[in-house]
């Protein structure tokens, strides 16, 4: 078993791809009534990604290529301020996707139907910092706007624990990228639009004309 899971984190963090480990039991396929806060963070305690690269080796936690990549881009913000987010977690499935996989744009749009916001990008870099124990296997991805590698490979962030340490990694971020219905996600709860503010793009949902 370690084994395996030693080869499959050299392969991912080549590629930061993410791969699907044990989830949490009991979803629940009917649409969420209310969202419980999970936890809630505070960004701009970092000024920018040299902090945040800085506080990430400091802590032993892994950095992938691309998710490196895109905290350093231009179209990653941060935080001038210090601005509270709460977060909650739910599965495609909680969101009501019924088939093995959906695109991540029809997750986004449910979830934004449903009333929950994408997280701001520096989510990520923050929620790896401040979630130290994580469970082994788990991956959670940042629900958020995709940042273009220098590649131009759309990728948003995604924290998992595969035994080796704790890692930030990247993965595929294009609007018709599939996500298995156990795919779980990390979205904002909405805050009176301070978190609409503090994004620069609008969210990669399908207009009412898309499949």
């Amino acid at each position: 078993m370690w084994l395996g899971l030693a080869i499959s984190l050299s392969a991912a963090l080549a590629q930061d791809e993410p791969i699907l480990g044990p989830q949490s039991s009991g979803l629940n396929v009917n649409k969420p009534a209310h969202f419980q806060i999970w936890r809630t963070i505070t960004l701009g305690a970092y000024k920018g990604v040299d902090a945040y690269r800085d506080a990430l080796d400091s802590a032993r936690i892994k950095i992938g290529n691309s998710a490196d990549e895109i905290l350093g881009r231009p179209a990653f913000p941060y935080a001038k301020m210090k601005t509270d987010v709460e977060l909650t977690v739910l599965s495609a499935a909680e969101l009501g996707v019924e088939s093995d996989e959906s695109s991540l744009s029809d997750v986004y749009e449910r979830a934004r139907q449903a009333g929950l916001e994408l997280c701001p990008a520096e989510v990520g870099p923050q929620l790896r910092l401040d979630y130290r124990n994580q469970p082994l296997g788990e991956t959670l991805d940042i629900a958020m706007e995709p940042v273009a590698t220098y590649s131009g490979d759309p990728t948003i962030l995604t924290l998992v624990n595969w035994g080796t340490g704790l890692l930030l990694i990247g993965r595929d971020g294009r609007s018709e990228s599939m996500v298995a219905r156990t795919s779980r996600f990390v979205f904002a709860l909405p805050t009176n639009g301070r978190l609409e503010a503090m994004r620069d793009h609008p969210q990669i949902v399908p207009t009412s004309s898309e499949e």
